[in-house]
């Protein structure tokens, strides 16, 4: 039993499930529009978590080949542990239950997931197979997230939100070309075009470091330029955000030295950290 929990647990991500439905909490704090407790946000934390279970659970289910054979041991389908109809039947409950739950938003940000979800679902058919298209689809899911948050309450889309979106899609993107450098044995077997199918895992992994570095360079800029005056001249801020910063750089360092498959398994969870790093010093930042 406690086996069979854990693997559902590996196939939905829960860890990266939680920390994307969290991110409409942080993204309303962020805003002011999350001063309280509020029905509206609890009901969109809900529809992120199980648009989240979906779409990883749909991922594993359509990704079974590829995984296979890139020996992807850390995937519960590969394992064994799992059938496949288990991936197929959480993907689409979870989905139902994350549409079910859009009567309850208002206009906007209902019209927000019901395309949201449908595109992110359909990339795992085919989207993830346009070079252009395929990490650029998963880094907009971080910024959907970050516009969700900001329009659950009031409709209105800050300046603020614009500029942790941009922040999203840097780190987002650099965080999925860094995930493919590890699957390009398989991704090459099955004709999967992918940034280092094309151009090389040193390429990537130049292509994945520049936008990571940029993403984190932009972090302090709100200490320097009138961006939040919670934020601006404020030296707690300026402190704290350069840890993930200082952060990120080592984690970039080891991407340069190292390309390896093991390496970017330990990457993965280092960069994870450090996003949900950044958005604590933020958060700091700004209410005290």
């Amino acid at each position: 039993m406690k086996e069979s929990i854990r693997a559902c647990s590996k196939l939905i991500r829960l860890d990266r499930a939680l920390s994307a439905a969290f991110g409409v909490i942080f993204s309303g704090v962020i805003v002011q529009d999350l001063v309280g407790f509020q029905w509206e946000y609890v009901v969109a934390f809900f529809i992120v978590l199980f648009s989240a279970f979906a779409n990883f659970g749909f991922n594993d289910y359509c990704d079974f080949e590829t995984d296979r054979l890139n020996r992807r041991l850390d995937r519960p389908l590969v394992q064994g542990t799992l059938p496949r109809k288990t991936a197929l039947i959480a993907a689409g409950g979870s989905s139902a239950i994350a549409l079910i739950l859009t009567i309850l938003l208002n206009p906007l940000a209902r019209r927000l997931v019901l395309v949201g979800l449908p595109i992110s679902l359909f990339y795992n058919l085919g989207i993830k197979r346009v070079l252009i298209l395929k990490n650029a689809s998963i880094a907009f899911a971080n910024v959907g997230i970050i516009l969700l948050g900001s329009i659950v309450s009031d409709t209105v889309l800050e300046p603020l939100t614009l500029y942790f979106a941009i922040i999203g899609f840097f780190v987002g993107l650099s965080y999925e070309v860094m995930l493919d450098i590890a699957d390009v044995e398989g991704d090459r077997a099955l004709g999967i075009e992918t940034i280092p199918t094309r151009f090389g895992v040193n390429a990537a992994a130049w292509f994945s470091i520049i936008l990571g570095i940029g993403g984190v360079i932009i972090d302090p800029l709100p200490f320097f330029i009138h961006v939040d005056p919670r934020l601006y001249g404020d030296y707690l801020f300026l402190f704290l955000i350069l840890i993930p910063v200082i952060s990120r750089i080592g984690i970039s360092k080891s991407l340069f030295e190292d390309q390896s498959k093991e390496n970017i398994f330990r990457l993965k969870k280092k960069v994870f950290r450090n996003i949900q790093l950044g958005c604590v010093c933020f958060l700091i930042g700004m209410l005290f």
